[in-house]
């Protein structure tokens, strides 16, 4: 006997993980842009948690039977949405410099169209290990920076001797490092799916 697998819901736990990540990148852009003494610092705590539900959606659905091609785009959009909406963010304040933010921009955006070539080819490209090292790295690289951000405008941790220069310095080299991984998983992923680009099944 077979059971159908239950419609995909905008609802379902997992999903409204994918919905509260994207619903909190422009409360953290806001944060980081106002500059105020103390918003570091909740920008930072904010982002961590909004990261951390990147790690958990994918658990949740699969533990209750609802991975379906609706979470699969949550997750993925909200991904992008958080980390690009930060880092623009972050080279309007002069976290991060403008060849950074655009190297792993213009990466996603051509997984992007790769992606969607596999999906009118009814093909579902997965997650590498090169682009889950990536995601990992870039998002410690941007809680680093948030936590320089809150030393400079003030914050909490100013107060701590030395911590500013220390996680900027930490978290550029940190992005400089993502930086890589964004370049080489992004070859990774285009050199895979060649074969599907050039019309071979």
């Amino acid at each position: 006997m077979t059971h159908e697998r239950p419609p995909a819901r905008l609802g379902s736990p997992a999903n409204l993980l994918g919905l509260a990540r994207i619903g909190a990148t422009p409360v953290v852009i806001a944060l980081i842009l106002i500059g105020d003494p103390g918003l570091g610092m909740v920008a930072f705590v904010l982002f961590a948690l909004a990261a951390l539900t990147d790690f958990f959606d994918g658990w949740v659905a699969r533990a209750r039977g609802e991975v379906s091609p609706l979470g699969v785009f949550m997750d993925l959009t909200a991904d992008k949405v958080l980390v690009a909406g930060v880092l623009v963010a972050m080279v309007e304040v002069g976290l991060l410099p403008t060849w950074i933010v655009a190297t792993i921009l213009v990466r996603e955006l051509v997984i992007a169209g790769i992606r969607q070539a596999a999906a009118a080819a009814d093909t579902v490209i997965p997650a590498r290990p090169l682009g889950k090292a990536k995601t990992l790295v870039t998002l410690a690289g941007m809680a680093l920076l948030l936590l320089a951000w809150d030393a400079a405008t003030g914050g909490p941790t100013r107060a701590i001797a030395g911590l500013e220069d220390t996680m900027r310095t930490a978290g550029f080299w940190t992005m400089v490092a993502a930086t890589g991984l964004t370049l080489a998983s992004g070859w990774d992923y285009l050199r895979g799916s060649l074969p599907l680009l050039r019309g071979e099944r």
